[in-house]
């Protein structure tokens, strides 16, 4: 059976162009500065991409914090708009097993980031998440 959906809702969910973000390494100073004011982190991740559409690239971060001793780690995510030199935090969000890839996708209801994130399977060690799935953050 073809379920049949009304165009406007074709439109709205049909990505308008896509872009997938490119992994960064090393992060910049500043933005190291902002994911250690807390403590520092044991390892950081970083993607780039305009994420804003002002024609800077802006970052997705992520960031591992040990957590009471052994191989415990929180992991803390974040959006950073570049506005000339400087970098601000956008959004937080958590995605508690990590990021494994992120595109920027632009519908005609706006921006969003659609993430490929680690997930546990049933058999998994606490130690490897062997799956993945996908989690979309409007760009607000």
């Amino acid at each position: 059976m073809r379920l049949l959906l009304p165009a406007a809702l074709l439109i709205a969910a049909t990505p308008l162009a896509a872009q997938d973000l490119q992994p960064l390494d090393p992060l910049p100073e500043a933005v190291l500065a902002i994911l250690s004011q807390a403590e520092a982190p044991e390892f950081v991740l970083g993607w780039q991409s305009d994420l804003d559409g002002d024609g800077d690239a802006d970052l997705l971060t992520q960031a591992a914090y040990a957590e009471g001793g052994g191989n415990t780690a929180v992991l803390r995510q974040m959006v950073l708009r570049r506005e000339g030199e400087s970098w601000t935090v956008w959004q937080e969000f958590v995605a508690p097993d990590g990021i494994k890839s992120a595109r920027l996708d632009t519908t005609a209801a706006g921006r969003e980031l659609v993430l490929t994130v680690f997930s546990y399977q049933p058999d998994d060690p606490h130690c490897c998440p062997s799956g993945t799935s996908e989690m979309r953050l409007p760009l607000k």
